[in-house]
Formats: structure tokens, C-alpha cells, sequence
């Protein structure tokens, strides 16, 4: 009785902490490229995104910087090329034409391109990539090398996608696992059940997940994706637990099922939240 008690108690609370979570229209990760370059020349130069379609909104402000070296930028305007950061994109993108502190160059917000050619240029020329690349994860990693003018190494999908399935499977499964115990499912057939279920569902998930967040570069609507998502899972799972576990009652089976979806989505955020900050390194 105390354990029924207690679990009720843990939903009531996971309940009140997901009712003021709303997300601003700028909350939250935003889609990323950074690129390191090698074998760079020795002397300032720049890096920019070339893309096909130039914008109204402006990035910089082009009379800040180095006309030659501005010019070297736009070489390719004539084939259809424009540089990201110094004609302009639709929606904002933030970013600089020279590396940080850190050696690499940042692209990210809203205005990220999905396709785009790396543009370089310096004391001794411009230079760009002659094949475009398209971005197919929310935090990409590049390396440039100057001297084959080509991108040497672009990060792998399937390990950003299998990290980020379990960022998500692992604490879910630690979570629900807890709330399973609380409400007094012991049977080892109940506890497969649970395993089988959660793994069909967060598959279901990041399948649903990849679809519309990893090139989408709105950060409301991820969120917004998620809440949605949680929907058919909970459709799901209640209908799972009601009808295959086998001890308990079918109302302790479906306080479960909406209980263990409401821990993993209020809970949830903070894993999730801690796998963005991995993968955006």
C-alpha cells in the first residue's frame, strides 16, 4: 500500500513539473556546422558557406572586413554561388568569416544551409570545394584541408544517431524500470514485455525524430515534435501494458502506462539535454 502510495505521489509530482514548461519561439539547440581547417596558409584568411540563394537578411557587415580578401569570397557568384555570411541568407545565420579561439569555424541558427560548397580565401587566393556537401545530422563536424582543397572527414550518422538513441533508451528505460518496480511488477515475463516495448517505441521515436529535426532548424518546434511524439507512444504502450503484462489489474497496468510516459518526458529533458551539449561539441 505504501509502494502504490509513493508512485502516485511520483506522478502527481512529474505531472505539476511538465505543466509551465513552454518553450519561446527561441529556446533551445539550434543546427550547427563547425569546420576545422588543416595545412591553412600562414596570415589572415576567411571561410564562408557558399549557397545558392542569397537572402535579404544581413549576417555581417562586409565593410568591417578585408575587401581582397571579401572579394575572394564572391569569385563564384558568376557560377551561381554566393557566400553565406557576406551576401545575406533568408533567416538568420550566425557566424564569423575568421576561426575562433578554439581553431574552428562556427555556422548555426535558423538560417543554416542544408547544402552548401566551403569557400576559402587568402594572402594567396580564394579557393572552393568542388563537390557540395549536405548536412544530415543537427551538429555536423568538417575538416578542411587547405591543400587538396576537400573536406577530409564529415561526422559519421550512424554513430551520431546510435549515441543519440541511447541518450534517450538508457535513461528511459532507468526511469520507467524504477516506476515499474513501485507499482509492483516482479514477474520476469512483465519486465521482457518492458524491455521489448520501450525499444520498439524509442525507435519509433528517433525514427520520427531524425525525420524532423535533423536538418529543421526551429528549436520550438523539436520540442514541439517531442510532445507530439509522446502521443502515439503512450497509445501505444498503454495499449502494450493493458493487454501483455500480466500481473496486477488492467487499471494498475494503464496508471502505469501514463505514468512511466509522463516520468520520461518530464525527466527526459535532462539527458536529452545533456546529449546536445556532447554532440554540438
Amino acid at each position: 500500500m505504501k509502494r502504490r502510495l509513493f508512485a502516485a505521489l511520483v506522478c502527481i509530482l512529474l505531472c505539476l513539473a511538465v505543466l509551465p514548461g513552454t518553450a519561446s519561439a527561441d529556446t533551445g539547440p539550434k543546427p550547427a556546422v563547425t569546420i576545422t581547417v588543416v595545412n591553412a596558409p600562414a596570415g589572415e584568411y576567411y571561410l564562408d558557406l557558399l549557397i545558392t540563394g542569397p537572402g535579404d537578411y544581413e549576417n555581417i557587415d562586409p565593410a568591417d572586413y578585408d575587401p581582397a580578401l571579401i572579394a575572394g569570397l564572391k569569385s563564384w557568384e558568376g557560377e551561381g554561388w554566393y557566400p553565406a555570411l557576406v551576401e545575406g541568407t533568408n533567416i538568420p545565420l550566425h557566424g564569423d568569416l575568421t576561426p575562433g579561439e578554439d581553431g574552428t569555424h562556427y555556422f548555426g541558427y535558423h538560417g543554416l544551409p542544408d547544402t552548401f560548397r566551403i569557400a576559402v580565401s587568402g594572402p594567396d587566393g580564394a579557393q572552393a570545394t568542388a563537390e557540395p556537401f549536405t548536412r544530415t545530422v543537427f551538429y555536423t563536424h568538417l575538416t578542411y584541408d587547405w591543400e587538396t582543397n576537400t573536406i577530409t572527414s564529415a561526422t559519421s550518422p550512424a554513430g551520431y544517431y546510435a549515441f543519440q538513441f541511447l541518450s534517450t533508451l538508457v535513461p528511459t528505460l532507468i526511469i520507467e524500470g524504477i516506476l515499474l518496480w513501485l507499482f509492483g511488477f516482479r514477474a520476469k515475463r512483465d519486465w521482457l514485455v518492458f524491455l521489448i516495448v520501450n525499444l520498439v517505441t524509442q525507435a519509433g521515436l528517433h525514427l520520427w525524430v531524425a525525420e524532423n529535426l535533423v536538418v529543421n532548424g526551429s528549436s520550438a518546434f523539436q520540442y514541439l515534435v517531442l510532445l507530439v511524439a509522446e502521443v502515439p507512444i503512450l497509445v501505444v504502450e498503454l495499449a502494450a501494458y493493458v493487454f501483455l503484462l500480466k500481473e496486477h489489474s488492467k487499471l494498475r497496468r494503464a496508471a502505469y502506462a501514463a505514468c512511466a510516459n509522463v516520468a520520461s518526458y518530464a525527466l527526459g529533458y535532462f539527458p536529452l539535454h545533456w546529449a546536445v551539449e556532447f554532440l554540438s561539441r
